[in-house]
Parts: structure tokens; C-alpha cells; sequence
């Protein structure tokens, strides 16, 4: 029970950063890091299954981020749902995710937001956390931006002040979508579908 509720309080408080900001403080996965260690240390029957599995998507999770296709928090999301000790976990959370990230998106498409890049101003990117970078145009000129989600933003926003003040810049983005916070929402619906369902398996654990 312990564990469930220390990893609720790191993804409630980091899928609500990231559907604000894009962005997750390092502080808020705390919980859920030590949720993660309580569970190898007390569970000593399982501690193979939990640091293979733990082990190897955190690597998988690491290794996409590296190049730049998901975010660090998202990295960290991911590994830290592997060390869930219920069946078949995190398989039932990856799913859940998958769901609310579906609808989610298809939303986003019926409206618009997120079929096709969209031109904005400098300033409208700067204040608005929900966009990625694909390119800035400065007077009529686009100039591609790196692929690499982790560090397109603050490349995008230093080209841009190297540029000549006078120039007209505006900026090429793709909605960036909040992946931490449909993390967030899938172990949220699977731990209330074991309360309501298996509440044996919250208590079963530490």
C-alpha cells in the first residue's frame, strides 16, 4: 500500500507539472524513487524479477532519451513503473497510458492542434510551454532545429537571440504532448482499478 501511494504522489505531482509546463522538477520523482527501493529491499523473493525488469527498461527508457525521442522525466516515468511487484506489471499501466494518450491525441487532431506544424510568433512560443521546435524562420529564411526533444526549446530560444535584433522571427512547432502526464493518468486508472477490483494487491506489498 505504501508503495502505491508514495509512487501517486510522484506521478500526480509530475503529470500535473508536465500538462502545465512541459517540463517535471526532479523533487517530484523522489517518492517514487524511494518507493522503488523500498519495494526490492522488502521484497527480497522477487528482487531478481524487479532489478532485471527494473534494469532493462530504465536502459531502453535511457536509451530513447538519449536520442532525443522522449523526454528525461518521461525516461524516468517508464523505469519507475517497472518496479511495480504486482502480475504482470507495468504491462496493465502501459496499456491504461496507451488509452488515455489515444483519445488524447485524437482530440487533438479532430481540433487541429495537432495534425500539422503551425507558424507562431517568438514571443507566443515563449510563453506557451505545449510547443516543440521544428525550425525558426527569421525573415523569410527557416532554419531547422535539432530533433532532440530535451534541448530543441533552449536551442530554439538561443538562435534566436543571436539573431539581429530587428529581425522578424517567427517560429515552426509541433504540439508537444504531456507523455509524463498520460503516464500519470494510466497508473492513476490502474491503481483504483486494483482498489476496486484486487484490493487484495494493495495491501499484499509494502
Amino acid at each position: 500500500m505504501y508503495y502505491q501511494l508514495l509512487m501517486l504522489a510522484s506521478f500526480l505531482l509530475a503529470g500535473y507539472q508536465d500538462a502545465r509546463e512541459r517540463l517535471v522538477s526532479d523533487y517530484y520523482w523522489i517518492p517514487g524513487i524511494i518507493a522503488a527501493v523500498l519495494v526490492v529491499a522488502l521484497l527480497p523473493s522477487m528482487d531478481f524479477v524487479l532489478v532485471a525488469r527494473i534494469t532493462l527498461i530504465g536502459i531502453l527508457a535511457f536509451a530513447f532519451a538519449w536520442f532525443g525521442f522522449i523526454g528525461q522525466a518521461d525516461a524516468i516515468a517508464l523505469t519507475l513503473i517497472s518496479s511495480d511487484p504486482t502480475p504482470y506489471a507495468p504491462i496493465p499501466v502501459l496499456l491504461a497510458t496507451g488509452v488515455v494518450a489515444i483519445v488524447h491525441i485524437l482530440y487533438l487532431y479532430a481540433k487541429g492542434t495537432a495534425r500539422k506544424s503551425h507558424l507562431i510568433t517568438l514571443k507566443e512560443f515563449q510563453t506557451q510551454a505545449k510547443w516543440i521546435p521544428k525550425a525558426l524562420v527569421v525573415d523569410g529564411v527557416r532554419r531547422e532545429i535539432t530533433n532532440d526533444v530535451n534541448v530543441s526549446r533552449e536551442l530554439a530560444e538561443e538562435h534566436a537571440k543571436s539573431g539581429p535584433e530587428d529581425a522578424k522571427t517567427m517560429v515552426e512547432v509541433q504540439y508537444g504532448v504531456p507523455q509524463v502526464t498520460y503516464i500519470a493518468a494510466g497508473f492513476v486508472a490502474y491503481v483504483a482499478y486494483l482498489a476496486i477490483f484486487q484490493p487484495h494487491l494493495l495491501t499484499a506489498f509494502p
